[in-house]
């Protein structure tokens, strides 16, 4: 998942990098995409695992990372390049996603890590 973490900020610092030109709203809008493609195989990917694991919090991790999804579409839907409108979306990327990392994903690496340490029998 970390691996997959680091993808995911590139493509922040993509997006922050289209931005920073002016009328880069051609560049954008297929970074978006792949962004939000990437999420949605992140996601699975992470469900998955959690499932796997019997994670008591997944519904919870589903909840969160629908939510993700559906403001990022909004966003782009609602996307113009003027510098507030970039400014808020790349806040709001940035903010959910060290949430996210920082907060709800580290509560199931503290379950997983105890589930590997205990005795197999």
């Amino acid at each position: 998942m970390d691996e997959q973490h680091k993808l995911f900020i590139s493509y922040i610092n993509e997006l922050y990098d289209a931005l920073q030109l002016r009328n880069a709203e051609g560049i954008v809008m297929p970074i978006l995409d792949k962004l939000l493609d990437y999420v949605g195989l992140h996601f699975a990917a992470e469900e998955d695992m959690l499932g796997s694991v019997n994670y008591p919090m997944i519904e919870t991790q589903k909840k969160q990372h629908a939510y993700y999804v559906s403001e990022i579409l909004s966003l782009k839907k609602s996307f113009s390049a003027d510098a507030q409108t970039s400014q808020n979306l790349l806040l709001f990327l940035r903010d959910w996603f060290l949430h996210h990392i920082m907060t709800e994903d580290l509560k199931y690496v503290e379950f997983v890590e105890k589930i590997d340490a205990e005795p197999k029998l």
